[in-house]
C-alpha cells in the first residue's frame, strides 16, 4: 500500500510493510502492560470511574442521547428539502448549533478516554507505524529515523501534518469531514458560506449569521464600512480623545466662599473693641 501526498513544497509517500505492521504490534503491547502497571484503567471500567468523579452522570447521558436523537431529526429534516432557502439556512444553523454543543458535552469525556489503557496503546501503535512507514519522496528515506524521534517531533508543523495525513490514511478518515456534513453541503450549495465556510451575501461580502456585513475579522461594518458594534456604535473611539464641556472648572476666587453680612459685622465688632 503506497500513497503520495505534499506538505509545504515536499513530497512525502507512505508505504506499509509487514516489518511496520509488526513493529506497530509490539509497540501496542508494550504500552498496553506499561498502561496497566500504571494503574490506567480499561475502556469499560473508565465509565464508572467518571461517574465516581462526576464526569459524567445519569443527566449528561440522557442529554447525550437527546442530542444524537435531535442531530439526527434535524439532518432527515434538512435533506429532505420541500422548504424555502431562508428556512433551509435556518435548520442548518441550528444544526451546526446542535452538533457544537454535542461536542461540548462529550469533550471531557472525550479526554478521560484518551487516557485509557486501550487509547495509550493504540497512540504508541500509531507512532510506531508512522515512524516506520512515511518516505521523503525526493531521497526515498523514512522523515524519521526513528520512533523517538517522531515522538519528539511529532508537535511541530511538519509532524503534525504528517500525522493528520497518515491518520487519514489507515484509518480512513475524511480530509474534508466537514464539508461533507448535511448542514455545510446546503450552505454551499446555495452559495450561503464562502469555500473557507464563511457566510456571505448575493454579493459575495462577508456577513455574520445574522446577514450584517463583517470584515475579515468578524467586526460588523456601517454602509460606509466602518467598524460598529451589536448596538451599531462605532467601535474604536478613545475616551482620551473624546471631546467634553468642562463646568466644573473654577477660578480661585469662585473657591473662596462669600462671607455673610453677619459673619462680616462680628468681625469689624470684634476690631472696634480691640
Amino acid at each position: 500500500m503506497e500513497n503520495r501526498f505534499t506538505v509545504g513544497e515536499k513530497d512525502y509517500f507512505i508505504k506499509l510493510t509487514p516489518q511496520a505492521v509488526a513493529e506497530g504490534k509490539k509497540a501496542h503491547n508494550r504500552a498496553f502492560r506499561d498502561a496497566i502497571d500504571d494503574g490506567a484503567l480499561l475502556k469499560k471500567s473508565l465509565m464508572n470511574h467518571m461517574r465516581e468523579q462526576g464526569v459524567w452522570n445519569d443527566s449528561k447521558e440522557e442529554n447525550y442521547k437527546q442530542f444524537i436523537k435531535e442531530i439526527g431529526e434535524l439532518e432527515y429534516k434538512l435533506s429532505s428539502g420541500k422548504m424555502k432557502v431562508s428556512e433551509g439556512k435556518t435548520l442548518a444553523i441550528q444544526l451546526s448549533k446542535k452538533r457544537a454543543e454535542f461536542r461540548s458535552l462529550i469533550s471531557e469525556r472525550n479526554q478521560m478516554e484518551a487516557n485509557s489503557v486501550e487509547a495509550q496503546a493504540d497512540n504508541a501503535r500509531f507512532n510506531a507505524l508512522l515512524a516506520k512507514s512515511i518516505f521523503d519522496y525526493d531521497t526515498q528515506k523514512l522523515v524519521y529515523d526513528s520512533v523517538e524521534s517522531y515522538v519528539e517531533k511529532g508537535s511541530d508543523e511538519l509532524g503534525i501534518a504528517l500525522a493528520e495525513k497518515f491518520a487519514n490514511f489507515i484509518y480512513g478518515v475524511d480530509e474534508k469531514y466537514e464539508d461533507s456534513l448535511v448542514e455545510n453541503k446546503f450552505l454551499k450549495r446555495f452559495k450561503l458560506v464562502n469555500e473557507s465556510g464563511h457566510f456571505i451575501d448575493k454579493a459575495g461580502r462577508l456577513v455574520d449569521i445574522d446577514g450584517c456585513q463583517v470584515d475579515e475579522e468578524g467586526y460588523r461594518l456601517d454602509k460606509d464600512g466602518k467598524r460598529i458594534d451589536l448596538n451599531g456604535n462605532p467601535i474604536g473611539l478613545n475616551i482620551e480623545d473624546a471631546e467634553f464641556e468642562d463646568d466644573f472648572t473654577t477660578t480661585e476666587d469662585e473657591t473662596q466662599p462669600e462671607t455673610q453680612p453677619e459673619t462680616q459685622a462680628a468681625v469689624e465688632a470684634v476690631a472696634v473693641d480691640q
